[in-house]
């Protein structure tokens, strides 16, 4: 008889060590933060494998280290996301087992000119790879809410345009 899945589960082996995983995730976040105060998300790319996979659900799927780094680096320097001035993570999960992350990473938008904050979370999937590079980034949320957060923040953003001419 096979024995348990309580029993498989304590047989298993994590592929890369959990600190790795953690030192990892950190220098993501790290890295991402860097690219929001700098709007250059060319180091964004290089957290990721050369034949890595990148599913973004409003903009689709990317093959390659140099086709993430083709659509990243133009789309953030586009207005209104280079208004993106800032990620926090709301909270992380580690799969040890399976060198996975999961975390809700909150997008804030820099201040429009009325002091609220605009704000968007979405959860991403990173698989992890080793050397502190990721196979593969998913991106998983509402466009319909997010549309609605950068739609009522133009709407401030325009409004406080047009009076300070």
């Amino acid at each position: 008889m096979i024995g348990s899945p309580l029993e498989a589960k304590e047989k298993s082996v994590p592929k890369y060590p959990p600190e790795e995983l953690r030192q990892a995730y950190e220098r993501f976040k790290t890295v991402s933060d860097r690219c929001a105060d700098t709007a250059d998300y060319r180091p964004f790319a290089d957290l990721f494998t050369e034949d890595c996979v990148y599913v973004e659900h409003c903009f689709g799927e990317m093959h390659g280290r140099g086709a993430v780094l083709a659509w990243i680096v133009p789309l953030m320097k586009d207005f209104p996301n280079n208004q993106m001035v800032r990620y926090t993570h709301d909270w992380v999960f580690f799969d040890d087992e399976n060198a996975r992350v999961v975390f809700s990473a909150r997008t804030h938008m820099a201040d429009p000119g009325d002091g609220k904050s605009y704000t968007s979370t979405n959860w991403t999937l990173l698989d992890y790879a080793g050397s502190g590079l990721f196979s593969r980034e998913e991106d998983i949320y509402n466009p319909a809410n997010f549309g609605t957060v950068i739609q009522e923040w133009l709407e401030v953003y325009n409004r406080y345009q047009a009076e300070g001419d």
